[in-house]
């Protein structure tokens, strides 16, 4: 889960114009399992990053899904919005007002695994029956997708989901070493950190099968919306959190590596996830599901 709370300006202000409250639109989607008072508090360090970048104040809006959140920010109801990168590719072609202002950069791109135990019999997908692949608590959004999308292009009945609300992903890894459950779904980061920090029991684990690498978060807001001087100052302050004491601090709670302007092969990775993964049907699926 990557959380970004910043504060924006509104269009061109005035030389006197006292400082805005701006709302930022973040999808619950970012946040399963996570209390929303805990998403809320979790706003503060980023104000104060950006309040010091910018002079501005912000609040934050968890926001339902990413059509809401589109529609949010062409209405003007949020300032900023803050969408997975494959939710990104869902909704920019219908709304070509809605501006990438710049991505995360993450430790590791986001990527699912789906793992079992090393000497497992499966050698596919379609051999693991019922539901049997163990979903950690606070499992980020793409894991969710690409399981989803995975079961979907099996026989009925094959690669359920069995949620472990109480287990995290560390846990989780134990049970399928043991042979307590037969798969689990991981993001692809916590299985190289098990295997860093557990190199023995790492190796009784294999992968049975992987997404491709997500595109990595986007800040996007509406054309208009920020004067231009104000995008660039916000786009930069941004890039330069990573040299800010504060700034280093919120992205190790957040666990990336800082931000950057907006790769010229970013598109080309939304088009390749919309073909890979097609926006879910209203009310289908793991965008569907309450947070």
């Amino acid at each position: 889960m990557t959380l970004l709370v910043v504060a924006v300006g509104m269009g061109r202000p005035a030389a006197a114009q006292p400082a805005r409250t701006i709302r930022l639109g973040v999808l619950g989607g970012m946040f399963r399992d996570v209390p929303q008072p805990l998403v809320l508090a979790a706003a503060t360090p980023f104000r104060e990053v950006f309040k010091k970048q910018t002079g501005l104040d912000g609040d934050v809006e968890v926001v339902g899904d990413h059509d809401d959140l589109a529609a949010k920010l062409q209405a003007s109801k949020v300032h900023v919005g803050v969408f997975h990168g494959f939710e990104w590719a869902w909704v920019k072609d219908s709304h070509p007002d809605l501006i990438p202002l710049a991505v995360t950069v993450p430790h590791r791109r986001p990527q699912a695994v789906l793992v079992v135990k090393a000497d497992s019999a499966a050698a596919t997908p379609a051999d693991l029956k019922g539901a049997c692949v163990a979903v950690p608590i606070a499992t980020k959004a793409h894991c969710h997708l690409f399981l989803e999308r995975l079961a979907d292009t099996l026989p009925a009945g094959r690669c359920g989901a069995r949620p472990m609300p109480e287990s995290g992903p560390e846990e989780v890894m134990n049970a399928v070493a043991d042979g307590k459950v037969e798969a689990a779904l991981l993001d692809a980061a916590s299985l190289a950190a098990y295997q860093n920090n557990f190199p023995g029991r790492g190796k009784l684990l294999r992968v049975l099968t992987q997404s491709d690498p997500f595109p990595p978060t986007v800040i996007v807001y509406r054309k208009d919306a920020l004067a231009p001087e104000m995008a660039a100052k916000i786009r930069a302050g941004l890039v330069r959190t990573k040299d800010d004491p504060s700034g280093k601090a919120f992205l190790f709670l957040w666990k990336l590596k800082g931000f950057e302007e907006v790769p010229p092969a970013y598109d080309a990775e939304l088009q390749a996830v919309a073909k890979r993964y097609p926006a879910p049907r209203p009310g289908v699926g793991m965008m569907a599901m309450p947070e």
